[in-house]
């Protein structure tokens, strides 16, 4: 049984001091982390624990669905890119127009170039989930308390309507 525990704390941290923080347990084991705030920073860790997880299952998925990228492990600048960076430091020192490059590189299915999933959980914890569902899961909500959310990860039973 995966259990999966969203534990809420608040930073000590010397550059983070006082911002939220969300780690992910599963299994009483820590898979993911981030702080901050603005956005969905539950969808965000689990978002990343998916992707590292089941990436064989994400890698067979023949549908798009909202967050879900792949991306090449080989990625290289564009020469657009290197040009903007090369023009203007600030742009350089910021990564935004590198950022920018590796989404428009990524691609929405899995291709033979484009192996590596990445799930942007920041756009929302359902996003997730129905990802989840797709590839054969679903969480069910177990106990929620101040500072913890708690959920188990379950495997749905496949129809198999063939003959």
């Amino acid at each position: 049984m995966n259990s999966l525990h969203f534990k809420w704390t608040t930073s000590k941290a010397k550059n983070s001091y006082g911002y939220n923080v969300c780690t992910l347990y599963v299994d009483t084991k820590k898979v993911s982390r981030c702080n901050g705030g603005g956005y969905d920073m539950e969808g965000t860790c689990l978002g990343d624990w998916v992707a590292m997880k089941f990436e064989k299952e994400l890698l067979k998925l023949d549908k798009t669905f909202y967050g879900l990228t792949f991306n090449d492990p080989n990625y290289k600048p564009s020469q657009e890119c290197l040009e903007k960076e090369e023009k203007d430091e600030l742009t350089k020192l910021t990564g935004l127009a590198r950022l920018q490059d590796f989404y428009n590189q990524s691609s929405e299915l899995p291709t033979e170039k484009h192996t590596i999933p990445l799930i942007d959980g920041a756009c929302g914890f359902s996003s997730v989930t129905t990802i989840l569902n797709a590839i054969g899961f679903e969480l069910q909500f177990l106990d929620r308390k101040t500072n913890d959310t708690i959920y188990k990860l379950v495997q749905l039973e496949r129809v198999n309507n063939e003959l």
